[in-house]
């Protein structure tokens, strides 16, 4: 470790957030900008052990040493995070992105061998990969400080990663600006039509039955479609009646961890990108969905700008164009070990959803089969209930595919 701070770039992620904080402050660095774990622990927790393991953990890792500035990330040569004792946990706790560590660890007693233990890291740091690697090492560490077997190094640092990512973004600048530009440029999306009345909302709730999420997966596969490209087609033409004509405008998130030592790196490996959809037919069909996964391939391929600068690339954007859909992958663990310690995941949430950016669509399937999600408006014209029919009008274009 060295003695003196280092400075990385930010990420295209933590630029992104940056850019839209400067749009809408508060929105990003906002101290429940969160990602978070409640795990229920049995057996004799040692707090000062614990608090061990805390510090091993932040030493180990730069991403759990940095704090956030406008342009920049800089790394602390050391930082400490106090394990506080509180009444009573929750899943969203304050952390600073100005504070030398993104990440705090709260826990409170419910017995004489129980507590519940509540994990907190700053978004601008943290995917849901991120959360569970670091819990679950933080439980390793915590066996290793009782004599268990020593917890191997980390396979990389975030900033290794900034700098792969900032090489690949040089590397094909020209030609990814070159393609936003070209189904970007100039167009006009459609939207719900505006409506100062409507009322923001927030609920979570099951989307989608077994048999439901299993005729989606099954209509993907047919023409070569993942989940999250089949669903957004049907959700493009369950939206259909509900907007003006036109293509419709989605955001989605991209996983990128696709080297070996990044699989379980912390540090947010992601980004967000736009996803534009063509105009919906009426009833979802094969010829469509397969437009909408080209489409998204390429936005992978070429996601390598911030959001306000491909929002510049539409006229007359607003927020309420953007309809955000995002598919999580069924990371989230059932338990973590802490040695002798038994922990179970209680539960787990990302950031509070009140920012001003049109509708939100969170969804994941559970071990059942089903697909749930978390769904929010901030006003601009969406309501709840045309909401919640978009998914009834779902699952019946799946029950009639």
């Amino acid at each position: 470790m060295t003695s003196v701070e280092t400075t990385w770039p930010l990420s295209i992620w933590q630029r992104q957030c940056m850019g839209l904080e400067r749009a809408h402050p508060g929105s990003f660095t906002d101290p429940l900008y969160t990602i978070s774990a409640v795990v229920e622990l049995r057996g004799p927790l040692d707090l000062v052990v614990l608090q061990r393991a805390v510090d091993e953990l932040i030493r180990r890792h730069e991403i759990l040493r940095t704090r956030f500035v406008e342009d920049a990330q800089v790394v602390s040569p050391r930082a400490s995070s106090e394990v506080v004792l509180l009444d009573e946990v929750g899943v969203h706790f304050p952390v600073y992105a100005s504070s030398p560590t993104p990440l705090a660890v709260t826990v409170s007693r419910h017995g004489t061998n129980e507590h519940r233990l509540s994990f907190h890291l700053q978004h601008l740091a943290c995917d849901p990969v991120t959360l569970w690697s670091a819990l679950a090492e933080l439980g390793a560490l915590y066996h290793a400080e009782l004599g268990g077997p020593a917890v191997p190094p980390p396979s990389a640092q975030f900033g290794e990663y900034v700098t792969f990512e900032g090489q690949q973004q040089r590397a094909d600048e020209v030609a990814a600006r070159a393609w936003w530009e070209s189904c970007l440029g100039g167009r006009a999306f459609a939207r719900v039509p505006a409506d100062s009345t409507a009322p923001s909302f927030e609920y979570r709730d099951d989307l989608l039955s077994v048999e439901e999420f299993t005729a989606l997966a099954k209509f993907g596969r047919a023409h070569r479609g993942t989940v999250l490209t089949t669903l957004a087609a049907a959700l493009a033409c369950a939206m259909g009646p509900h907007v003006s004509g036109g293509d419709l405008l989605f955001s989605t998130i991209f996983r990128k961890r696709d080297r070996p030592q990044w699989q379980r790196m912390l540090g947010p490996c992601f980004a967000v990108t736009l996803f534009p959809v063509p105009a919906p037919p009426d009833r979802l069909a094969a010829d469509y969905s397969r437009a909408v996964r080209d489409i998204l391939v390429r936005c992978q391929r070429y996601n390598r700008f911030d959001l306000l600068e491909l929002h510049a690339l539409i006229p007359g954007f607003t927020p309420a164009l953007n309809h955000f859909l995002e598919f999580m992958p069924p990371d989230r663990p059932d338990g973590i070990a802490f040695g002798p310690v038994t922990g179970k995941v209680l539960t787990a949430a990302g950031p509070p959803t009140d920012t001003p950016f049109g509708l939100d669509l969170r969804t994941r399937d559970t071990p059942a089969g089903a697909v749930v999600g978390h769904i929010s408006g901030c006003g601009g014209g969406w309501r709840e209930p045309a909401v919640r029919q978009l998914w009834r009008d779902v699952a019946a274009q799946l029950r009639d595919g």
